[in-house]
C-alpha cells in the first residue's frame, strides 16, 4: 500500500513538471486572436505552478505568490497521502473529497472576500481620477496618481495594471487583462469605457461618473437583498448543520453505535451513503443560497 501511494505521488509529481515543461516549450503568441489574448505579465510566473491552477484560483479572485501556491499544492498531497496511510480505501476516499471540498470552499470565501474589499474600494477610486481629469490631468496618471490613496486588493490590482501598461499594452488592453484575470465585470466596464474614449472621444470623466453612480447603486441593491433573504440563508445554514449535529450528539452519547454500523458491511455503506448525501446536500443548499 505505501509503495503504491509514492508511486501515485511521483505519477503526480511527473505530471506536474510535464506540464511545466510543455507550458515552457510552448511558442510565441502569433496571429491576432493569440495577440489580443497575450499577456506580459503570464511570462512572470512560475513555470513550476501548472496553468490550471493558476486559472482556478484567478477565478475565485486570488493572485496568490507561487511559493504560497506550492505550499498549498505539497499540503494537499501530505494530507491526502496521510489520509490513505490511516484509513480504509472507502474512508480515505471520501475523506480526501471532504477535503478538497473544504479547500475549495475556503479559497472560494477567501476570494470573495477580497473581491468584496475591491468592489468597496472601487467607486471612491474612480471618483479620484475623475477629480483628476477634471484637472487638466491625462488619463494615464489620472489613474497612476491616484493609487497613492488606495490600498489592499484594489491596490494589488492597479500595480499589475500599471505594469502591464509599462510592458507595452495600452490602458484599456491592460485593465481588460485585469478584468480576465479577477473574474471582475466592474473592471471589465471601465476597459470598455477608456475603450470607447480612445477609440471615438469624448468626455471620459462624465463615463466614469456614471460608473461610479451604477457601481454604488448595484452596492445598495445588493445590501438589501442580503438583509431581506437573511431569513432563508439562516435556515439553509440550520439545514447543513442539524445531521453533523445529531451524529456528533449520537456519538458522544453511544459511541458503540455508530462502531458497531461501522463494522457492519450494510450499516457501513449506510453511513457511507448518508455522508455522500449529507455532502450533496450542503453543496445544493451553499448554491441555491450563493444564487439569490
Amino acid at each position: 500500500m505505501i509503495w503504491i501511494l509514492i508511486s501515485l505521488l511521483i505519477a503526480a509529481a511527473g505530471a506536474v513538471l510535464l506540464l511545466a515543461g510543455k507550458k515552457e516549450e510552448r511558442p510565441a503568441a502569433a496571429g491576432k486572436k493569440e495577440d489580443e489574448d497575450f499577456d506580459p505579465l503570464a511570462s512572470k510566473r512560475s513555470r513550476w505552478i501548472p496553468e490550471f491552477i493558476v486559472n482556478y484560483l484567478n477565478r475565485l479572485g486570488l493572485n496568490l505568490q507561487p511559493s504560497t501556491i506550492m505550499v498549498l499544492m505539497v499540503g494537499e498531497l501530505v494530507l491526502v497521502a496521510l489520509l490513505w496511510l490511516m484509513l480504509e480505501f472507502s474512508v480515505a476516499l471520501l475523506a480526501a473529497l471532504g477535503l478538497l471540498l473544504i479547500t475549495h470552499v475556503g479559497l472560494q470565501a477567501l476570494g470573495n472576500h477580497q473581491k468584496q474589499k475591491l468592489l468597496q474600494s472601487l467607486p471612491s477610486f474612480l471618483n479620484q481620477v475623475s477629480r483628476r481629469l477634471s484637472a487638466g490631468v491625462s488619463v494615464e496618471h489620472a489613474f497612476t496618481d491616484s493609487m497613492e490613496n488606495i490600498e489592499g486588493p484594489l491596490e494589488l490590482s492597479m500595480r499589475r495594471v500599471m505594469q502591464r501598461v509599462g510592458l507595452g499594452l495600452e490602458l484599456h488592453q491592460a485593465f481588460e487583462r485585469e478584468a480576465r484575470a479577477n473574474g471582475s465585470k466592474e473592471l471589465l466596464i471601465v476597459s470598455t469605457a477608456l475603450h470607447i474614449n480612445e477609440q471615438f472621444g469624448g468626455s471620459i470623466r462624465a463615463i466614469l461618473d456614471d460608473i461610479v453612480h451604477i457601481l454604488r447603486l448595484d452596492d445598495l441593491g445588493k445590501r438589501e437583498l442580503k438583509a431581506q433573504t437573511g431569513e432563508t440563508r439562516i435556515t439553509a445554514l440550520v439545514l447543513t448543520l442539524l445531521p453533523l449535529s445529531m451524529i456528533t450528539l449520537l456519538t458522544s452519547m453511544n459511541p458503540d453505535f455508530i462502531l458497531q454500523m461501522w463494522h457492519d458491511s450494510l450499516g457501513k455503506n449506510l453511513l457511507i451513503i448518508a455522508a455522500s448525501l449529507q455532502v450533496l446536500g450542503a453543496v445544493s443548499l451553499w448554491r441555491m443560497v450563493r444564487a439569490i
